[in-house]
């Protein structure tokens, strides 16, 4: 089962429902449309039953949303699908546990989720919804911003300054890195130090693949024919939540500390 393009749209539309966290139980999500032979109540329509498949997580969630955020998501699914002639008509909306291997796409990262700085939020917000769009080039883009604004607060918060940014993101997580005490030639063990000056790799990668391939910039003719495809995407959303929710961890610690 692969990646609906109904699921697309039902996103879509709970978005235009100014309901974007019902919107964000559905990414990554898929469905089935399964058509019975018995017809309906208009001319030839068939009965027809809408699932949909959710992780474990996300399928508890839905389960319980009371009865008006439902009833949201079934108009949803009818504006995909409204009662017409000669057309699947819905009767039944089910949802279900999507079990198949390799399903997730989306690192989860609690603590971003309720860091007190909408912006931030809605950067997370928006990497996933481009992945779950297709908009692969825009979800590189709102990693790299992520990582930019997750850095920009923890600056803010120790310092009580705003930092001089001039768009070059290694150097922005170095500052950040040392202030936090993150720089890896503090460490003694050497495996901490590796992946401690991978995370600056990564970030060097993540800044210099937004300006490069994604939609950050314009392209020339041979620049073009190269596309972020959904692989590429998953990899760097995934690395910028990762590494912007163990900064924000840290900091958390630090503050800790402190008080």
């Amino acid at each position: 089962m692969t990646e609906s393009p109904d699921i697309q749209f039902i996103v879509k539309a709970l978005r235009s429902f100014q309901r974007s966290d019902l919107a964000r139980l559905f990414q990554n999500a898929t469905s089935e449309l399964r058509v019975s032979d018995t017809y309906g109540s208009r001319w030839f329509s068939r009965v027809s039953a809408f699932d949909i498949y959710c992780t474990p997580e996300k399928l508890a969630v839905v389960r319980n949303l009371p009865d008006e955020d439902k009833k949201l998501i079934n108009d949803a699914v009818l504006l995909r699908y409204p009662t017409r002639d000669n057309e699947p008509e819905i009767c039944e909306i089910n949802y279900l546990m999507r079990d198949d291997e390799g399903f997730g796409s989306e690192v989860s990262v609690p603590a971003l989720r309720v860091a007190p700085f909408d912006y931030m939020r809605e950067q997370v917000d928006k990497c996933e919804s481009k992945i779950d769009l297709g908009d692969f080039e825009g979800a590189v883009t709102n990693a790299r911003t992520l990582v930019e604004t997750v850095c920009l607060f923890i600056h803010e918060e120790l310092t009580g300054s705003t930092y001089s940014y001039d768009g070059n993101l290694p150097r922005l997580h170095k500052s950040v890195a040392d202030s936090l005490k993150m720089n890896p030639d503090l460490f003694s063990d050497q495996n901490l130090k590796r992946i401690l000056s991978a995370v600056g790799t990564i970030i060097q990668g993540i800044a210099e693949l937004r300006n490069a391939k994604s939609d950050a910039h314009g392209k020339g003719r041979v620049e073009a024919t190269y596309r972020i495809d959904r692989r590429h995407a998953v990899l760097v959303v995934n690395l910028a939540k990762t590494i912007s929710e163990y900064l924000y961890l840290t900091l958390e610690k630090r503050l800790m500390e402190t008080r």
